[in-house]
């Protein structure tokens, strides 16, 4: 059996001790905590009166509107309704942050039988030379028959990498040297799903990824004092290019959506699996296929529409199942969709070759016209080092903290996400975001 094949299979025999051992050390200990939230909110929801919902606009520029709902009928087909948003701001990856985002949300069908569909662009720029462009779509077409996702990204960028699996200190090993690069890189994510029946769709996409000008910023290989870095180790052992790689390849889908609303969800469950197939025939730089799952869901303990209380349950893992991927092309803290994943970590503090995520968040109101919301969440990660023989769920990094939820669109119930992280070793950090983390 090849190694390769011989190395996922192990992760994969490996994943009922992670999804065991996730539930005892993680969705346990929330669900407890949940559960005495959910009791003290809920007898404030049962006390909570018909107030005027307010947003972000109302308070900056007034509103003579006094409807208390928001109803979803309200939204008329093709018609933009639309958020702008400067970014100031701080990341830990990124320095202090200036620059600007725009988040639309609109209907292709009726309310009834059409879910809204939303499009989310910003354009930044940091106090450590970066410059970032995402985009990112989600639309769903009349009656929902065909849904449109993508994810494009072009970055002049710079980050620290830390080596592979989980990295931190402990009696088994030292914490891992900050290792800085700098580097381009562009992406390109396209799918294309149609309905089969009810809420299950099938999609077949097209994936780019390609990282070029890549500098690793500590790399010394003279014979007098040589810095091997994890990125030239890696690319070394497995014959990759260290200046710029590729992984170009088509993806099969299976979706299950189910949610409310793709944009704020206060029901319902999201699941995706799907296979990428990446070939040097395509312009990969080395043959390599993925397998990648998540599945999301949403229970409003309270039964409070006005003023709703959410558990909201996330997991993702990707797994390589043949071949060798790039370095900075392997699974990454912060590196999904709209990165989000890993609240109290820097950005790439967690990388490797197979890596599982779990996350669970309570979002509950503050104040009684919906202007301002609160989320408490903790998140955990474990990820494989095949060089050091580390394995899925031989180690757990875990995170946690508080936020604030800001109504910046009552209308698209659009929130501005501000949220205060903390991981292992004295990590944390600051993330501001547009629409709600999962």
């Amino acid at each position: 059996m090849p190694n390769s094949l011989s190395s996922v299979i192990h992760s994969f025999d490996s994943l009922p001790r992670i999804v065991y051992m996730a539930s005892y050390s993680f969705f346990n200990r929330l669900i407890h905590l949940s559960f005495l939230l959910a009791v003290s909110f809920s007898v404030l929801a049962q006390e909570q009166k018909a107030y005027p919902e307010k947003d972000l606009n109302d308070y900056l520029f007034g509103s003579n509107r006094k409807s208390v709902k928001n109803e979803v009928d309200s939204f008329v087909p093709r018609k933009l309704y639309t958020s702008v948003l400067p970014i100031p701001g701080y990341n830990p990856a990124l320095g202090f942050v200036i620059g600007g985002g725009i988040s639309t949300s609109f209907l292709s069908g009726h309310a009834s039988s059409t879910h809204r569909s939303n499009i989310l662009a910003n354009a930044t720029i940091t106090t450590r030379n970066q410059f970032n462009f995402n985009a990112r779509n989600l639309i769903y077409l009349k009656d929902d028959q065909w849904i449109l996702q993508g994810d494009w990204r072009w970055l002049i960028f710079s980050q620290a990498t830390y080596g592979l699996g989980i990295n931190f200190n402990n009696r088994f090993r030292p914490a891992a040297k900050e290792q800085p690069m700098k580097f381009n890189y562009i992406r390109f994510y396209q799918t294309l799903y149609k309905k089969l029946k009810g809420s299950l769709y099938a999609g077949v996409g097209v994936n780019i990824d390609r990282h070029y000008n890549i500098v690793d910023q500590l790399l010394d290989t003279s014979s007098t004092s040589p810095f091997l870095t994890a990125h030239y180790d890696y690319s070394k052992l497995n014959n990759i290019r260290q200046d710029q790689y590729a992984s170009v390849g088509i993806s099969f889908h299976l979706l299950l959506d189910k949610r409310d609303n793709a944009v704020n969800p206060r029901k319902g469950q999201y699941a995706l699996i799907s296979f990428r197939v990446n070939n040097e025939i395509f312009g990969s730089t080395r043959s390599h296929n993925t397998l990648y799952y998540e599945f999301r869901t949403y229970w409003n303990p309270a039964k409070h529409r006005e003023r709703p209380h959410i558990l909201g349950f996330w997991t993702m893992g990707q797994f390589v199942t043949s071949g060798k991927q790039p370095y900075l092309e392997m699974p990454g803290i912060s590196w999904d969709m709209y990165n989000r994943t890993g609240r109290g970590y820097v950005q790439g503090r967690i990388r490797g070759e197979n890596m599982w995520y779990g996350e669970a968040e309570y979002r509950f109101p503050i104040t009684k016209n919906g202007f301002l919301g609160g989320v408490a969440f903790l998140n955990l990660t474990t990820a494989t080092n095949e060089a050091k023989q580390q394995k899925l769920a031989d180690e757990f990094a875990a995170g946690y903290g508080v936020g604030l939820r800001i109504k910046m669109s009552k209308k698209t119930n659009t929130n501005i996400g501000i949220d205060f992280g903390i991981g292992r070793d004295g990590s944390s950090g600051i993330y501001v975001n547009l629409l709600e983390t999962f």
